[in-house]
């Protein structure tokens, strides 16, 4: 997915700001902007497959919206 999708980890306990901008209450949790704004959430720890499913859907659906 390069050059589709720029990945950033946060470390909350250094960064909590980043943790209360986004309403981050579990950990992990992925959060997928496109502008700025949130177009996707996953809470919780999953498989490579379903994560690379959901981000793919996800994506997707953000491209559709956009149109």
């Amino acid at each position: 997915m390069a050059g589709r999708v720029k990945l950033v980890k946060v470390n909350v306990d250094r960064a909590p700001g980043v943790q209360t901008r986004f309403g981050v209450r579990g950990v992990p949790t992925l959060v997928l902007l496109r502008d700025g704004r949130e177009v996707g959430r996953k809470v919780g720890a999953a498989p490579l497959g379903e994560l690379r499913s959901w981000l793919e859907s996800t994506i997707g659906q953000a491209d559709v919206a956009r149109s």
